[in-house]
């Protein structure tokens, strides 16, 4: 049988020699010798036990099986699964939090109400509550596939029963990245958008998704995301990111601000904590635009005032006329903006350009990496952030 490393391993280094190798969207990990890390880079594409041995000998064959035992080596159809994350999402807390985001749910509803008409199909990738797949019914769809790897399923089913949809919507339990209907679909619905949208790492499970089962013609909702940055003035939003660490008399926190300075938060911000107004930095089509973005903006900062840090959001176009904001300016939502901060500086009225790149952090593919180069006048600076 073959066998091929996790997707979202990570190693650090442990004062003994031995490395701590981690799988953190699985919650599982092992300490292992130094040669284990060449048995997983050989296994980066799916190998046999007897593969190994003719690379790597009976040493390799030994490492080989233990790899398998502590599950960070699996069946190449498992090696993309994120059970811990799914099942973070079983939890009705955050069901409770989507759900009263009214702008969300009433942008979906008259998306799926312009879009769904009478006789189509439609497949929810990643229902949750069932709520998406229960308006496409109600929007008439003669056939409703929800599709959801979580237990949060069986309540879902409950919901189409008490909403009187349970004749028209089909649950599936299972990955909607590999299910494939009996049946193409005139639309796919989905709600799978975190952190600047793409921090959930879904892009292409979706991708997959739409290739096996979306029908000729049909509609993606979203089809579209575009997304946003702006420089922050505020200091109370820097507050908010890094203050927590100046709280403790007596303590140094240093050390955490300055870890702290590398990770984005999420914020609600006002119109008026941006030096100036936001800039479209990318347009990606969903979900064949790949799962990061990079481009360019340019802004002239007024002659006073500080320049904090960045601000980033994004706006779902759900349907040709209907879009869903998250920016500063639109109606609150669940998923605010990340507060990128920076070194403090004046903003002297000097032009600032940044060139920023986005794409899947390395040893987690539902975190980002985001990272700006920066002119501020003269000054030039360079910006990392881990987005979650």
């Amino acid at each position: 049988m073959q066998r091929v490393r996790l997707t979202d391993l990570g190693v650090s280094f442990e004062a003994n020699g031995i490395l701590l190798v981690r799988a953190p969207t699985r919650g599982i990990g092992a300490r292992v010798p130094p040669m284990a890390i060449g048995v997983l880079a050989f296994c980066s594409e799916p190998r046999t036990e007897e593969d190994v041995a003719r690379a790597m000998g009976p040493p390799g064959v030994q490492l080989y099986r233990g790899l398998v035992d502590a599950g960070l080596l699996v069946d190449p159809a498992e090696a993309g699964q994120t059970p811990l994350f799914f099942g973070n999402f079983a939890e009705l807390d955050v069901h409770r939090r989507m759900l009263s985001d009214t702008p969300r749910v009433e942008g979906y509803r008259a998306a799926i109400a312009s879009v769904v008409k009478p006789g189509h199909t439609v497949l929810d990738a990643g229902t949750g509550s069932g709520v998406l797949a229960a308006l496409a019914a109600l929007a008439g769809a003669k056939r409703v596939y929800a599709v959801d790897g979580a237990e949060i399923l069986a309540q879902a089913e409950r919901v189409f029963e008490r909403s009187g949809v349970a004749d028209r919507v089909q649950a599936i339990r299972g990955d909607f990245g590999h299910v494939e209907l009996p049946t193409k679909v005139d639309v796919i619905v989905t709600e799978t958008f975190g952190a600047l949208a793409l921090a959930e790492g879904a892009v292409d499970d979706l991708a997959a998704c739409v290739d096996r089962n979306l029908a000729d013609g049909g509609q993606v909702i979203p089809f579209r995301i575009d997304f946003y940055v702006a420089p922050v003035g505020s200091a109370a939003l820097r507050a908010e990111a890094l203050g927590a660490f100046d709280a403790v008399p007596g303590v140094d926190l240093s050390p955490l601000a300055e870890a702290a300075a590398h990770r984005a938060i999420t914020l609600q911000a006002k119109p008026g904590a941006l030096l100036a107004e936001g800039a479209l930095v990318a347009r990606l089509p969903f979900p064949t635009g790949g799962n990061g973005f990079d481009g360019e903006v340019a802004f002239d900062l007024p002659d006073d005032g500080e320049l904090q840090g960045l601000l980033a959001w994004y706006d779902l176009q759900l349907a040709p006329d209907v879009v869903l904001g998250t920016g500063p300016g639109a109606p609150p939502t669940h998923w605010g903006q990340c507060f990128l901060p920076l070194p403090v500086r004046p903003a002297g009225g000097r032009p600032l350009k940044v060139v920023l790149d986005v794409g899947p952090a390395a040893d987690d593919r539902r975190s980002l990496e985001v990272t700006a180069e920066i002119e501020h006048g003269d000054e030039a600076l360079r910006g990392s952030w881990r987005v979650r």
